[in-house]
């Protein structure tokens, strides 16, 4: 049976690709991409916002209102405005972030773009970018799709994750593994000395 987890990427899904269906038509895609992704960043930033689209005690007529009085105006554009609409009135608000993540996938895989995930003690500046746009490209033969995080136990270096493919380029991971290669080159020690004795023995 599927879970309800399921159900709501099933139908996140659905939105995202009907919604990029009709941005196709006017040649809008990446237009709507990036104001979902502005929605998708409000989310988190927003508590408040977060809630009142989560909210099953708010009335679907109150939460249209707010609605149209917060993105109305020319504020969004149109159907993103009619996709908040209509993911209200079927009681479907709590997914809008699965939504504007399965719109940018499908934006992605139409484009042949590359979702990058990358983790940076510091803001990465534009040639950073630049480069680590160049070899994505080099990797995949796709363009990527930066996600940007920052982390200071990042120490130094980054983390770049291309699907399911982790680049650990810190030096936090490079002090990692010249700990294991003296761990490793250690315990050979130790054995061929537990060796020697033994046979002495």
């Amino acid at each position: 049976m599927p879970s309800d987890f399921d159900i709501s990427q099933a139908a996140a899904a659905v939105y995202a690709e009907s919604l990029l269906q009709l941005a196709n038509e006017t040649g809008e895609a990446e237009a709507i991409g990036a104001q979902l992704q502005q929605l998708q960043e409000l989310w988190k930033a927003d508590p408040e916002f977060a809630a009142m689209m989560s909210s099953a005690a708010i009335d679907v007529g109150a939460r249209r209102g707010s609605l149209r009085k917060a993105f109305g105006g020319e504020r969004v554009h149109r159907w993103v405005l009619n996709l908040l609409l209509v993911m209200n009135d079927k009681r479907r608000s709590m997914i809008l972030p699965a939504v504007c993540a399965a719109y940018r996938r499908k934006l992605d895989h139409q484009l042949q773009r590359e979702e990058v995930f990358v983790t940076s003690a510091v803001p990465l500046d534009d040639p950073q970018r630049a480069r680590l746009r160049e070899q994505i490209k080099r990797l995949t033969g796709h363009d990527a799709d930066l996600f940007e995080a920052v982390d200071p136990h990042v120490l130094g270096g980054m983390r770049v994750q291309v699907g399911d493919r982790l680049y650990d380029m810190s030096v936090q991971r490079r002090l990692r593994d010249v700990r294991s290669a003296l761990f490793a080159a250690t315990e050979k020690h130790l054995l061929a000395g537990v060796g020697r004795f033994v046979k002495e023995a």
